[in-house]
């Protein structure tokens, strides 16, 4: 259940246990779906940082490969081999 505020309450208003069982109902609410989005975040980070490290600034990190044995033509326009390696990065 969504929590309900009371906006309008009065100066001489009683305060309830129905008031404050909303209150702490909410708080905990609040605290739980926090939680989730706290969880959330976390993955995402890790995903946009895995994401990051393959681009070209962490090129060593690229985990795309492919042995080109279905490619029948291909024109490299940017790339080097790589000796200590022995292959070439395109």
């Amino acid at each position: 259940m969504s929590y309900v505020a009371k906006t309008d309450w009065k100066h001489d208003d009683p305060v309830t246990e129905v008031d404050i069982n909303r209150w702490e109902q909410g708080i905990a609410d609040a605290h739980a779906e926090l939680a989730v989005l706290k969880a959330d975040v976390s993955n995402l980070k890790v995903r946009v940082n895995t994401i990051e490290s393959t681009l070209p600034d962490g090129f060593v990190h690229n985990n795309f490969s492919d042995d080109l044995s279905t490619v029948n033509s291909i024109r490299v326009i940017r790339g080097y081999y790589n000796e200590t390696q022995s292959r070439l990065e395109v």
